[in-house]
């Protein structure tokens, strides 16, 4: 009688075999607790070919989705905990390399401070070994000369502007790397022409110290001397300038590509880059 009222309920197109009951269990689980019979083993059979499940293998999707959104909050756990590592480590780049750009920027201020005081110093001695020799009231002998002229304007303004370099160097207040910077940048060129004007006084010099028959000589001195400053200031003229337009380039790229996208880390350690310092 039981197995036709369940085949009965099983043909019925709105069925569902395996829908639960409040103690949360299906048709099959139901039909295996009943007592071992013939009529109990039709039942089963009867249920199984309806696709109906016990409740614990309906349960499996729902584990599986379980365990999976587990397996995703753990992935998402490591990859935070990877990020923050990181950022962590770039932080400490950035730190270290902030260091090391104020430990470059103070060894660059003192190279250029002893520089400086050897400029003014030679500079200084020159005014008192005049070229040529003094006559007794201690006017230099050749003090009419074009040559003594030049090399006494070049030789001050060599003096007056290592001695300037000096000043700034003793009196600079450290701690703020950007004005350094700026400073650094400012010595360097009047280091730069602190060094032009030493080169054309100690040329004109020459024109002094070898007299007027041997004149040859200080016109393949100034020759000399003039290629080599020319090629110098030229050669760094051209990489500075071109280093600045690969560096304004640069920026240009990476301004565009932090507008397309919106990572936040980027912006963050930007700022942390640190610029070369060019001397002209």
């Amino acid at each position: 009688m039981f197995l036709q009222i369940v085949e009965l309920l099983l043909s019925l197109p709105d069925t569902n075999p395996n829908t639960l009951t409040r103690e949360r269990k299906t048709a099959l689980d139901i039909a295996e607790g009943l007592p071992l019979s013939e009529e109990s083993s039709y039942i089963k059979e009867s249920l199984a070919r309806c696709g109906a499940l016990r409740a614990n293998e309906l349960n499996q999707p729902r584990d599986e989705l379980r365990s999976t959104v587990t397996q995703i909050k753990n992935d998402v756990h490591i990859q935070l905990e990877q990020t923050k590592r990181t950022n962590k480590n770039v932080h400490n780049i950035s730190k270290e390399l902030r260091k090391l750009h104020r430990e470059g920027i103070n060894n660059a201020t003192n190279s250029v401070t002893v520089v400086a005081v050897l400029f003014a110093t030679v500079a200084f001695a020159a005014i008192f070994t005049v070229p040529g020799g003094d006559n007794n009231d201690g006017s230099a002998v050749v003090v009419g000369r074009a040559s003594f002229k030049i090399f006494f304007v070049f030789n001050a303004i060599a003096l007056f502007t290592s001695l300037a370099v000096v000043v700034v160097q003793i009196t600079l207040v450290r701690g703020e790397t950007k004005a350094e910077k700026r400073v650094v940048e400012v010595i360097n060129k009047l280091m730069w022409l602190a060094s032009m004007c030493t080169s054309v006084a100690f040329l004109a010099s020459s024109y002094i110290v070898v007299g007027r028959k041997n004149e040859w000589a200080a016109e393949l001195v100034t020759v000399v001397g003039g290629v080599i400053m020319a090629g110098v200031l030229g050669t760094m003229t051209y990489y500075v300038v071109k280093s600045k337009r690969v560096r304004s380039m640069r920026k240009r790229i990476k301004s565009a590509r932090r507008s397309g996208s919106n990572s936040w880390h980027h912006s963050d350690y930007s700022n942390s880059e640190v610029d070369p310092i060019f001397a002209i």
